[in-house]
Order: structure tokens, then sequence, then C-alpha cells
């Protein structure tokens, strides 16, 4: 009896380490390291939002302080894999059914490909969820700002492409279900399509021609891609199917990470997940990063210098709401006021707004030869970048707390906090997490005002900064 139950216990402490294993390889592990391809709660869980928790500024000696503009720009929601990866991850899985034995991963040797080859990018079910949720925070945290305006009020910009335009409806519904109870019909919603704004990087052709179409331009990237980490990462995944050296490629390697994530993204799980170790996922988000890095971050002056319409619009629009305010008649409210704009863009679109406001800027540039210098870098991709990623800018107007009932009140202040994946965040050139928005303005000046796109992205025949 004593025998049977020691083998009962052996047994049952076997299963329970095998099933600690898999649950750590198909579910923990791809909560964090998926570089852009991470799904916004995976980096970024949301308390739940406080009723105009943002609408007051309270740390103003002497003012009362409240809100009367919002400016966020965010990334389009978790979307199912391009075309291309899709047909790419057939194939490599037809390689690996003629390479390796069933018995060896029967999860993976029985895979079917579940992603539909006619979703090319398109938003998916988790994406739509992810927006409807961020409009139903923002619209939560500022209510009092949002709440007796009509649509006219709000400006929504999208993109050309689709799933920006599904990312602003999915907001708009959580945004218009939380001011409006639910009153406000959807047929209401009307975007603003503006690929200058949210789409620069395709319009500007220095910066198509001399890096977006530029291998050069990757060489961190492929340095790091042909690095011995990544090869030894290969020759695991080698070792773990029995498989020869030939079959696979460190291409390969990173399209079975991506996999993984979108897979566990869409359907909770992907047997391409037991591929890969936690030093495994570090290793090729920072692959990933070097490639952000130099596309979408401060690898090139070009990249982050193109979205200066996005800049200049988000300070002009800030300017017009207090110039506004300020013509308005005494003792009236202005009419007409803009007080909320959404633009939804791609990762193309925030990384170098990031960069051109000087936040998550490394001292030391990302480079294929210093991963490990680099743990605890800023420019992660996976906190910064992820799917629904988002910057929001509160505009507050500040008066004297105290006043006599005849006396007027002097010309008001302004000032302005920012929040990146709504985290409370510092703008350059400020001392405290609000800052008076004259010296904010002042600080980005040049960068605002001297906005020249069509001579900036004057195409060069010479790659000259490369």
């Amino acid at each position: 009896m004593a025998a049977a139950m020691k083998l009962h216990s052996a047994m049952l402490f076997y299963i329970l380490v095998y099933m600690d294993l898999f649950s750590f390889t198909i579910s923990t592990l791809p909560n964090k390291y998926f570089s852009t391809k991470t799904p916004y709660a995976w980096t970024h869980p949301v308390p739940k939002p406080v009723e105009d928790e943002l609408y007051y500024l309270k740390d103003i000696k002497g003012k009362a302080c409240s809100a009367v503009h919002a400016s966020a720009v965010i990334r389009h929601g978790a979307r199912y894999p391009g075309l291309d990866d899709v047909q790419e991850i057939s194939a490599v899985h037809d390689k690996l059914v003629l390479a390796m034995e069933p018995n060896i991963n029967p999860e993976l040797y029985n895979w079917v490909n579940r992603f539909p080859s006619n979703n090319n990018k398109a938003l998916s079910s988790l994406g739509e969820s992810e927006q409807e949720a961020l409009g139903r925070r923002i619209a939560t945290k500022l209510s009092t700002l949002f709440s007796d305006e009509d649509t006219s009020n709000f400006r929504f910009l999208v993109s050309s492409q689709e799933r920006t335009k599904q990312s602003a409806a999915a907001f708009y519904e959580g945004f218009s279900s939380t001011i409006y109870g639910g009153e406000e019909a959807e047929d209401d919603f009307d975007s603003e399509v503006n690929d200058q704004l949210l789409r620069f990087f395709s319009l500007c052709a220095k910066y198509v021609f001399s890096v977006e179409s530029n291998k050069t331009a990757f060489k961190e990237y492929f340095d790091f891609l042909s690095n011995e980490r990544v090869v030894r990462i290969k020759e695991k995944i080698d070792k773990k199917l029995d498989i020869g050296p030939d079959v696979l490629t460190t291409a390969n390697i990173r399209l079975i990470y991506l996999v993984c994530g979108y897979e566990t993204a869409v359907y909770d799980s992907s047997p391409w997940c037991s591929l890969l170790d936690e030093s495994d996922m570090e290793i090729l988000e920072y692959l990933g990063d070097l490639k952000h890095y130099y596309k979408n971050g401060y690898g090139y002056n070009i990249t982050w210098q193109q979205s200066c319409p996005l800049v200049s619009e988000i300070f002009a629009t800030m300017d017009e709401t207090i110039m506004d305010i300020e013509n308005a008649d005494d003792g009236e409210e202005p009419g007409g006021l803009l007080v909320g704009q959404f633009a939804f863009g791609h990762a193309e679109t925030l990384g170098p707004l990031y960069s051109a406001l000087g936040l998550f800027n490394d001292t030391l540039p990302l480079r294929a030869d210093n991963y490990h210098q680099q743990s605890q870098r800023l420019f992660r991709t996976s906190n910064i970048l992820p799917f629904s990623g988002n910057i929001l800018f509160v505009l507050y107007e500040c008066v004297p707390d105290e006043f006599g009932e005849d006396e007027e009140i002097e010309e008001a202040d302004y000032y302005l906090r920012m929040f990146v994946n709504e985290e409370p965040a510092l703008i350059p050139g400020c001392e405290e997490l609000y800052c008076p928005y004259n010296v904010v303005r002042d600080y980005y000046h040049d960068f605002v005002d001297q906005c020249h796109f069509k001579k900036l992205c004057q195409r060069s025949e010479v790659k000259d900064e490369l």
C-alpha cells in the first residue's frame, strides 16, 4: 500500500512538473517579449479607471485647474499577420514535417495554420476589444470634459489603412457608450483620413529611399540575426526537433517567434512557443528592437524628423484651443471648442513621434554588439510600441483658486500633462509631471514652427546618413 502511494505521489509530481513547464512555455512566456507584436494588456495591465481622475490638476498652489482639451495618438489594435508571414510559416511547417519524426513534438507536427489568408493585417477581435476598452477608459478619466459635448467637438483621424479605421470605430464605440450611455448611434461616427499626419513615412521620399527600402540601413539588425546568440537558438531548436542543420534558417527562427506571439494572442496558445525559452525570447525581442530603432526610432535623423507634420498639428490644435478660450467674451463659455482629438496610426507613426519628442532615448545607441549593455534599455518596443500603444496630452486651464465676486480673472495659466500607454510621463524640458504649456511650446518651437516636410523629404541620390 505504502509503495503504491509512493508511486502515485511520484507520478503526480512528474505530471505537475510537466504541466507547469507546459504552462510556462505556452502561456506565461509570451507575455512580455513580442516587440511590436505584443498585445497591449501583456505589458500594460490597467486598473479600473476612476471617473475624472485626469480632469483636475491638483498640484498647482493657489490655482484651480481643469482639463480643456485632450489629444491622443494611438496605434491600431492587435492584428492578424500579413499574408507573406501566413504563407511563409506554412512553408516552414511543411519543411519541418518532412524533416522531423511525428512523436518528437506531436502538437507541432499536426499543427494547422488557422490564420485566414484573406485577413492581410486586418484588425483581430482582440484588437477591437483593446480599442473599445481604451475608449471607455479615456472617456471615464475625463468624463466632465467630454460629457456635455456633441460629436462636432471631437475629431477622429485615421490613416488610409483599414485597420486604423476599424480601430477608431471600436474606440468610438467604447468612448461614446461611456459618455452618452449608449444613446449615441454608431452611424454618427465619422473619421477623417489623413496620411500626411499618420502615414508620413510612406510619403517622405528621402526616408523611403534611404531607410525603409535600403537594406544597408538595417545593418545592425542583420548583423544580430547572424550573431552567435541567434545561431545558438537555431541549434537548440534543431536539437529539440532532431532535424538537420540545413532545415531552418535564422530568419525562420524570427518567424517562429512571431507566430508564437500571434497565435497566443488570437488563440490563447501555440505549439511554436514550445521551441523557445525565456532567454531565447529576450534575444529575439532585442532583434526586433534593433529593427525598429533604425526603422521607427533614433537610428537616423530623417526617421523622426519626418513626423514634424504630426507634432505641429498636435501643438497647433492646443494653440487654437487656448486662443478660443482667451477670445471668448468675459463670463461666457467658449463655444465649439475641439475638446478631444484622437488620431489612429501605426508603429511607424508612434515610434518617430516618441523620438521627435525625445522620449525613450538611450544614452548608448542600440547595436548588434552591445546586447548585454542594453538589458535596461528605454527603447524596448514590447513596452513602448505594443498593439494599441498610445500617447495622450491633456491641456489644463488654471485660474486663481479664490477671487471676489466682482473681481475679474486675470489671464489664465495653461499646463500640460503627458501620458504614455496610460502612465504619467515626464515631458522633456520639464521638471514636474505637469508643466506650463508655454515652457513645452518653447522647448519644441523649432521643430513645430519650422516643419518644411517637402524640403525635408526631398530625395537625395546619395544615402548620406548611412
